[in-house]
């Protein structure tokens, strides 16, 4: 009797039980499909399957997680079939992170690491209890002098064990934080330094068919990409190498495994609207006649204020490029990215034609770079990042490099073989004449090209031209041979320059000036 009520008991909780079943939140695991990296941020797509068991429900709840260094404000989440099921809301609250076995394992070592440190400590406080014991014990008293021995040997044989252990000791400790702070660097590099994580609970309604899924995008920090660069100068062949390869990481915790990846060029924009352009007014100053403290406290702030307006204004098989309005994005393909690593991938080879010389600025050093002018058959995106310098495969160096447009000069060094330059020939002031209110001033100089290498060398040598600030000062250039160039702000000579020889040029300026005017003459002289 009692099994057969049992039975009817189970047999009517069942339904009951099954319908609370279909309402509960279905934890299906999601897929990251897609990632647009910017250089400290990421936009990711994943995907979860909409569990078909409850597609009968009333309500149809699914839980997804994010990682702990998601912007859950940032979360938006559509379904695949949107004319069957609508999203009726999202929930999201803080987790506990549960780490992937890579990481559980570093957690684990880390752990270890610091349970050892803590061994290590007690050893050592123990040790420096006995070192404080054998110390208190010279200031004991011996009645004989066969005691006063067997203490001072006793004394001297615990001290040197101790001081040897403690010594030991202390080299473990060095070692083990050393081991600490790796593993921690490493953790720190795959799963970020959040505990927490995000889980989002999307409540849907409507009858989804059976594959059915939900995608949803949020945006993530802890990762990004950055651009390295080869150039390498040929001139033999009149061309420029290019190399573009792009360092990618992140620290979500969890592999991306066979996700579309994309680089894009810019971060993301924050505001959607234009700042509002103030009126521009101008009118009289009122006197203000400021004590010592307040002038200087006014000076401060307005040095405050300009200096935070300055920080403002500064405010496939192969890839593909894909130029949008404001930046470019780069698709490199499938690819499985492990948390914590940095990978290296190519994003293009090229080769641009170039025009090279030598540019030299005698005025301000005697040295000459070797400079590439490059004209590119279409305007180029290429985004700030360190590029490494070298000549017909001979590294020279690394420093910063960006392009936007299609044409540039690019510097690859100095030459030791080829200098420029300048020597004072006369920098004399005239004085002032009878019945004359005028002053007068001369400057001359040589400038000496020098090519000391077995190949000739094409030479652009550039000089600066002093330009009045008052139409009173009169300005006569003389110059022996007649610049090839000039622009508002230079003299160019371009020379042919033979191997081991040199060329000379000589060029001058005179300066005619009211006599009661106090001149600055600059940094030229």
């Amino acid at each position: 009797m009692f099994r057969k009520i049992r039975k009817h008991g189970w047999m009517g909780i069942l339904p009951f039980l099954a319908a609370g079943l279909l309402c509960l939140p279905s934890v299906s695991p999601a897929a990251v499909r897609e990632v647009t990296l910017f250089p400290d941020s990421a936009r990711v797509e994943e995907t979860v399957k909409i569990d078909p068991q409850s597609a009968g429900a009333t309500i149809n709840q699914v839980i997804l997680v994010l990682p702990s260094q998601a912007d859950p404000e940032s979360l938006t989440v559509s379904p695949s079939s949107a004319g069957r099921v609508k999203i009726d809301d999202i929930r999201i609250k803080s987790i506990a992170r549960v780490d992937e076995n890579r990481i559980a394992q570093l957690r684990a070592q880390l752990k270890k690491a610091q349970n050892e440190k803590k061994e290590l400590q007690a050893r050592l406080k123990a040790l420096d209890i006995q070192i404080q014991f054998w110390q208190a014990q010279t200031k004991a008293k011996t009645k004989t002098v066969s005691e006063a021995a067997t203490l001072a040997s006793a004394i001297g044989r615990n001290s040197l064990r101790i001081f040897s252990e403690k010594n030991a000791g202390e080299t473990d400790m060095e070692n083990i934080d050393k081991q600490i702070k790796e593993i921690q660097e490493n953790l720190d590099r795959a799963a970020g330094k959040s505990e927490k994580a995000w889980e989002a609970t999307v409540t849907l309604s409507g009858t989804p068919p059976r594959d059915a899924l939900l995608i949803y995008s949020y945006t993530l920090g802890g990762c990004g990409w950055q651009p390295l660069y080869r150039m390498e100068a040929l001139p033999s062949s009149a061309s420029v190498l290019f190399s573009w390869d792009a360092e990618i990481w992140q620290s979500t915790g969890e592999e991306w495994k066979m996700a579309q990846i994309y680089l894009a060029t810019l971060q993301p924009v924050r505001t959607i609207a234009p700042p509002e352009l103030p009126p521009w007014i101008i009118k009289p100053k009122a006197p203000v006649i400021y004590k010592s403290m307040q002038r200087e406290t006014a000076a401060q702030a307005r040095l405050s204020m300009e200096e935070t307006n300055d920080l403002m204004a500064a405010g496939a098989s192969a890839p593909v490029e894909t130029v949008r309005t404001t930046y470019s994005v780069w698709s490199l393909g499938k690819k499985t990215v492990a948390p914590g690593d940095r990978q290296r991938l190519k994003i293009k080879e090229e080769t641009w034609p170039a025009q090279f010389l030598f540019l030299a600025r005698p005025s301000l050093s005697p040295q000459a770079y070797l400079q590439a002018h490059i004209q590119l058959p279409g305007p180029a995106e290429i985004p700030s990042g360190e590029a490494t310098f070298a000549i017909d495969g001979a590294i020279i160096g690394k420093r910063p490099f960006a392009l936007a447009g299609s044409e540039a000069d690019i510097y690859f060094g100095n030459s030791p073989f080829v200098t420029v330059s300048s020597l004072t020939v006369a920098d004399q002031s005239g004085g002032a004449k009878f019945f004359s209110n005028k002053q007068t001033r001369r400057w001359q100089w040589r400038l000496e090209a020098k090519n000391t290498g077995n190949t000739p060398v094409k030479l652009r040598i550039e000089e600066p031209i002093p330009q009045a600030r008052d139409e009173r000062i009169k300005l006569t250039f003389k110059q022996q041979p007649e610049p090839s160039e000039k622009s508002e702000a230079a003299f160019v000579w371009l020379v042919e320059l033979p191997a081991l020889q040199k060329k000379n040029i000589e060029t001058g300026v005179e300066l005619e000036a009211p006599q009661d005017m106090a001149l600055d003459f600059g940094w030229r002289r």
